[in-house]
């Protein structure tokens, strides 16, 4: 089974402004994987960093449409360990900033495959550093989801 960490910006997309192409891309894609998850075909994990900022989002009805949203999802949640503080100041030498530090500290805890983001400093960052899963945009891993596919059925 497939295991998915979305961050924050992720679960924030689909209600963005989506006159921009690339937003409406992307939104769809996480709609996909939104559908795979309630389909049983992927697992997708949160963790108290993820509650964090959904509870910082200044727009009051982003905030509560992303909350409904994950209500609704009823996700696995990743358990907080003092390991991850040590994680977190690892992570941040290679110049992942200190949230996105714990997101993906939280999602290795879990032995998560991809961690999806839309936030492109961070998919670059994870690039120097020692991220022990894959770190991409959704349109990606919805990509490689389907290539994986077709080798499987050759």
């Amino acid at each position: 089974m497939i295991k998915l960490y979305l961050d924050n910006c992720c679960y924030n997309r689909p209600f963005d402004d989506l006159s921009q192409e690339k937003n409406k891309l992307e939104a769809q894609a996480i709609e996909t994987i939104i559908k795979m998850y309630t389909n049983g075909n992927i697992i997708i994990y949160k963790s108290r960093a993820l509650e964090f900022e959904i509870n910082k989002i200044t727009n009051i009805n982003k905030r509560k449409q992303v909350e409904e949203l994950i209500r609704l999802l009823k996700l696995e949640s990743i358990p907080y360990s003092y390991e991850l503080d040590n994680r977190v100041e690892e992570l941040e030498k290679s110049n992942i900033h200190f949230m996105d530090a714990y997101h993906l500290a939280y999602a290795e805890s879990a032995f998560v495959n991809y961690f999806i983001t839309v936030d492109k400093q961070l998919i670059n960052a994870s690039k120097r550093s020692n991220i022990k899963l894959k770190v991409m945009n959704p349109i990606e891993f919805l990509m490689e989801v389907v290539k994986w596919k077709l080798q499987q059925k050759n």
